[in-house]
């Protein structure tokens, strides 16, 4: 043996274990803290938490104040258009019963605009729709009333006073008392002529309208009973006349 190899005597023994120890012990440094991975978010603090629900809930009412006033409004509009409809509906039929009427009284069908008789009241004249005539009330002529008989023959009948006459009221002139008495006007088809089956005549003829002719009648006798009653009576009988020849047109 190599004596070089030999052990000496006052030499320690060497291990043959001979890689070392890596592992740290609790006592070497402490761990620290991996930084967070890309993309995660730190925790947030308490009063963070609080003041973003404190806006969240801020942001809920203002949303609810704004839905609950949409709200009101919506029922609002809704009950305003409720009110305009019931009252568009309320005038067309009322537009309706109008044009209804108006084809009753002369016989013809209304379906535009341009079918509507055009009407032109004019002061001073007495309109008399079922005949489509007008009458042209005399300035001397006043307190006048009119009956409306169509049972035998179309015929309407009128009673006045002379203007100038303010400060009585005659019987004469009470249409209750002496209903139609001063003077008549009679409708009759041209196609009859003059004169009836039996050869009276209609009267005296006023008016033509080209179907229709108009004939005045007078009154056949004299209501008033005192003599200055029938003075008032016998002028005012004539202002009638006047009025019913020389006064009738027709009118659309």
């Amino acid at each position: 043996m190599d004596q070089n190899n030999q052990p000496q005597p006052n030499q320690p023994q060497q291990s043959t274990l001979q890689s070392p120890i890596l592992s740290p012990t609790h006592f070497d440094a402490q761990a620290q803290p991996a930084n967070p991975a890309a993309g995660q978010t730190q925790p947030k603090k308490p009063a963070d938490t609080a003041k973003n629900l404190m806006i969240i809930s801020v942001v809920l009412g203002v949303v609810a104040v704004i839905g609950i006033a949409l709200g009101i409004w919506g029922l609002a509009d809704s009950m305003s258009t409720h009110d305009k409809l019931d009252k568009t509906t309320a005038e067309l039929n009322t537009a309706d019963k109008i044009i209804k009427k108006i084809e009753e009284e002369t016989g013809e069908t209304i379906s535009s605009e341009a079918d509507v008789p055009e009407y032109k009241p004019v002061l001073g004249y007495i309109y008399i729709p079922e005949w489509k005539i007008k009458i042209k009330m005399p300035e001397d002529l006043h307190e006048v009333s009119y009956i409306l008989d169509q049972k035998y023959r179309p015929q309407i009948c009128f009673n006045g006073l002379e203007a100038s006459v303010t400060n009585v009221f005659p019987t004469f002139a009470d249409i209750d008392r002496n209903p139609g008495g001063m003077g008549c006007l009679t409708r009759v088809e041209t196609s009859e002529g003059n004169s009836d089956d039996a050869g009276y005549s209609f009267g005296e003829l006023a008016y033509t309208d080209g179907k229709y002719n108009y004939f005045y009648e007078a009154p056949k006798k004299t209501f008033a009973e005192s003599a200055s009653e029938q003075g008032l009576e016998k002028t005012a009988v004539q202002l009638i006349k006047n009025m019913l020849t020389t006064g009738v047109s027709s009118y659309k």
